[in-house]
């Protein structure tokens, strides 16, 4: 079995921004791109973030562990560096789940 960083879109509201010469942006809704970890195949320890299922840049594969406790430390360390939080999906038999505690239901 392995497991994924994935994260789904979500929809977010930007602000009213007042500008310095007094012009006023109005408060807008945004949609987050569905977006995953991944790795480049030339430089192995180098990871990114970029869209799922197809990452924009070509060379990308996507980031999986084996173990559960290695990809919640990839997950942590993503986190402290970008303060995103992404979900944790596993492979069962070729279909993506959420990872639950209790098990894939």
């Amino acid at each position: 079995m392995k497991y994924f960083l994935r994260k789904e879109p979500f929809e977010y509201v930007i602000p009213e921004i007042v500008k310095a010469d007094g012009e006023i942006i109005p408060e807008r809704k945004l949609i987050s791109d569905d977006r995953a970890l991944y790795y480049s195949s030339n430089l192995t320890r180098r990871r990114y973030r970029n869209s799922y299922p197809i990452p924009n840049d070509k060379g990308l594969k996507i980031y999986s562990c084996k173990t559960l406790k290695h990809i919640m430390e990839e997950r942590q360390s993503l986190f402290d560096y970008c303060g995103e939080w992404f979900d944790v999906y596993q492979d069962v038999n070729g279909q993506l789940y959420p990872y639950k505690d209790e098990g894939v239901k």
